[in-house]
């Protein structure tokens, strides 16, 4: 499933910031043509400014799409427009999958108080913008926050996090689920925004109008916690409207660099007995999770709360999850 995949490619932006990047030399600045996209009522001063500079023209067509365009342009310190193919992309009839520098040194766009940039194709949704730190070797904490539309293919980023330098993963999807995703190094001058401890998991997921499971057993995804918890366990119970319920215990996952302030777990698959005592289309889940000896109990009730991501659900918890605070 392509919800899947961004979980995975999301992973390989977080373990990707395991080292320090070199800055790359700026470009030339890209040719400027008329802006073609009305900007938002909310639009500033800044904003429109960002917007004659890069000057987005006529949108492309995601099916003309080849490998080594740059769909990217950011808008630097300096004022010049900086062009970035993205280094992993599903578009038009195929994907391509790399790695932040795989094929060069990461461009940098040196220390505006906010990072513009325009996007070939209309209608995306930049939703995932990761800060990755350049200078841990691993356990760093990185810090997801959403892009803000300026036009249908403008966008600014503001600081998250610290201020420092950066490493910063910008990923896209588009309305017909094509997505892309590329890198620059961008310094920070002032601290930033940073958000509260999210929780998601996953379980159910509607096809075709039936309930499947499609990864078979629950997963729990928590990020933006005050710090990674030494011990850590849960487990997850679904509950139908009738009262019929199964509970999974679920096990740590870790990898070889977690971010810090990230967790994850994952259950045993459900028995194909455990799913059809299931009844009706809407379940309740329940976790029950430790944290260095504290309990917090998260809620969601599927499909209410699935994301715009199925199969992912939003967890609320109970005390609230551990806040960082920079």
């Amino acid at each position: 499933m392509r919800t899947r995949r961004l979980l995975v490619l999301l992973l390989l932006m977080t373990l990707a910031g395991c080292g320090t990047e070199e800055e790359a030399a700026l470009p030339k600045t890209a040719p400027k043509t008329a802006p073609t996209a009305t900007t938002t009522p909310q639009a500033g001063a800044e904003d429109r400014a960002a917007v004659e500079t890069l000057g987005p023209g006529p949108a492309g067509e995601e099916a003309d799409f080849e490998w080594n365009e740059p769909l990217f342009h950011f808008l630097a310190e300096d004022g010049r427009v900086v062009d970035e193919e993205p280094w992993t992309a599903c578009l038009g009839n195929g994907c391509w999958d790399g790695a932040p520098g795989l094929g060069g040194a990461i461009p940098a766009v040196g220390s505006p108080d906010a990072l513009y940039f325009a996007f070939d194709y209309p209608g995306w949704k930049f939703h995932w913008v990761t800060f990755n730190p350049v200078e841990e070797e691993c356990g760093g904490r990185s810090t997801t926050v959403r892009a803000t539309s300026v036009t249908d293919r403008v966008f600014r980023i503001d600081p998250a996090g610290r201020r420092g330098q950066w490493r910063v993963d910008v990923f896209g999807r588009g309305p017909e689920g094509g997505d892309a995703v590329t890198s620059v190094l961008w310094t920070t001058r002032a601290d930033g925004a940073v958000p509260a401890p999210r929780a998601t998991g996953s379980l159910f997921t509607d096809e075709d109008g039936e309930r499947v499971a499609p990864y078979g057993g629950p997963e729990l995804h928590l990020a933006d916690l005050a710090r990674t918890p030494a011990d850590a366990t849960a487990s997850w119970t679904v509950t139908d409207r009738a009262g019929h319920s199964v509970t999974v215990p679920l096990r740590r996952q870790r990898s070889r660099c977690d971010a810090d302030g990230t967790l994850s777990f994952r259950g045993r698959d459900l028995t194909a007995a455990e799913l059809e005592g299931l009844a009706g289309p809407a379940v309740t889940y329940t976790v029950e999770l430790l944290l260095d000896g504290t309990t917090h109990t998260g809620t969601a009730r599927w499909p209410q709360d699935e994301t715009a991501e199925p199969p992912y659900t939003r967890f609320t918890f109970e005390p609230p999850l551990p806040a960082f605070r920079p």
